[in-house]
């Protein structure tokens, strides 16, 4: 097992334990059906891409239950700190990518989970769904 599934399989163990923990504080939220789907679905949920699972490894591993699931549902991608933030090198800017499967293209963190379990992997697109490489902060120059 390498180091990327083993990251895989911890965010889809803390994702099921904060959507469990918070539909069982919160009933009626609809969490709870979020939490059907991820038990339903399985880690085929979550995305292939490694920026996209540090993402979400972000947002599970510090915050309490009630801020995890805030962060997934209202985050932008503009509102992450910048090591995490996609950005796409356009001309002399960069701007924040946005998240893409099928006909969706998003900029919300909840977007990058594949609620409906479908198996169609997402990627990064700019604004009309267009697929984008990510400018790597590491190999900017200072």
């Amino acid at each position: 097992m390498n180091i990327f599934e083993a990251r895989d399989l911890d965010v889809y163990k803390r994702l099921l334990k904060v959507l469990g923990e918070y539909s069982d504080k919160f009933p009626g939220t609809g969490v709870g059906r979020m939490f059907d789907h991820a038990l339903e679905s399985g880690k085929k949920i979550l995305p292939k891409d490694k920026l996209a699972v540090d993402i979400l490894y972000f947002i599970l591993k510090n915050n309490s239950v009630a801020s995890a699931v805030h962060k997934i549902l209202n985050l932008r991608f503009s509102n992450l700190p910048i090591e995490f933030r996609p950005l796409v090198k356009n001309g002399r800017r960069k701007e924040v990518a946005h998240w893409a499967r099928e006909t969706l293209v998003s900029d919300k963190i909840k977007d990058l989970i594949d609620w409906k379990g479908t198996g169609k992997a997402g990627y990064w697109a700019d604004v009309d769904g267009n697929k984008v490489k990510l400018h790597d902060l590491s190999q900017e120059e200072k």
